[in-house]
């Protein structure tokens, strides 16, 4: 059973969580056999990708204090990589230096070459938690991967990514006004999300099931563009609750939210007004036994 297949309700769980509208992933894209079987979800390594940054400076102990703490609660006992991207970022477990200028592409088979070596190369699975451009960046590692891994060496030859959730990332694009490279790629049309919209279900070794993350609130990020891949699993949080873009990865505890949700592939699309906070379900779609 899921974890993330449940509403947490005023203190209980309700049945079903996580996903609205898409269609099931065609045969030939279906997920190799598991070499080996898998630790548990609590004991993995959950890297977690902030988003852009336009004064190219992240603190990740800032960025993910609401999360870590989630995490912890729900039982997570397994390393957390906080994984920057610029060079000036602070408080991250490990860095990229990369500037607002490094492409997303690039910094996706960064994050794929990490995932490997620590990981995937020692037959461990990780879970992955991107926000905002982040969440693009945890996609297109994986997308990479299975586009190119053991066919161009400049991309590890697999990848096992478990569990991976998108918070409000742009699939569709978002309006961005700066000269910066990774502005050009989030805009809606570049030939960056042009690239990632050719693997629209990105999987790893093993399957990967993905949890999708919008809000009504959310000004940058409209629903349709951070629902616009393909998963098991969305959630959209309802207008009124100020779960904003930044927000959305801010708000914990157990306070009810009112929600949309499906975990049907866009099937049986249900509301609630008693749903968990952003993190808190974060912290259970991270947790998942499904595979």
């Amino acid at each position: 059973m899921r974890h993330v297949r449940s509403v947490l309700v005023a203190g209980a769980v309700a049945a079903a969580v996580a996903a609205c509208g898409f269609v099931p992933f065609a045969p030939d894209a279906a997920p190799r056999p598991r070499p080996k079987p898998l630790p548990p979800p609590a004991t993995e390594a959950v890297y977690l990708v902030h988003g852009v940054q336009w004064d190219g400076t992240s603190d990740c102990a800032k960025t993910w204090r609401v999360t870590l703490g989630e995490l912890r609660r729900h039982g997570f006992r397994g390393e957390i990589v906080t994984w920057g991207y610029y060079r000036d970022d602070t408080n991250c477990a490990r860095v990229v230096p990369g500037t607002r200028d490094t492409p997303l592409k690039e910094l996706s088979r960064q994050l794929a070459w990490d995932i490997y070596r620590n990981h995937t190369s020692r037959g461990r699975p990780v879970a992955v938690l991107g926000h905002s451009m982040g969440g693009l960046v945890a996609a297109a590692a994986v997308a990479g991967v299975q586009k190119y891994g053991g066919r161009s060496s400049a991309w590890p030859p697999s990848l096992r990514v478990r569990n991976a959730v998108s918070l409000a990332a742009p699939y569709q694009g978002m309006k961005c006004r700066f000269a910066y490279k990774q502005c050009g790629d989030l805009r809606r049309g570049s030939p960056f999300l042009r690239w990632l919209a050719t693997v629209p279900h990105p999987q790893g070794e093993g399957g990967t099931d993905w949890t999708l993350f919008s809000a009504e609130d959310d000004g940058p990020v409209k629903v349709p563009s951070a629902l616009a891949a393909r998963a098991r699993h969305k959630i959209t949080y309802l207008r009124g609750q100020g779960v904003g873009h930044t927000r959305v990865r801010n708000l914990g505890g157990p306070a009810p939210y009112r929600l949309r949700y499906s975990h049907t592939w866009g099937g049986d699309v249900r509301e609630t007004a008693d749903g968990m906070s952003p993190m808190r379900q974060a912290a259970h779609a991270l947790y998942s036994t499904d595979h």
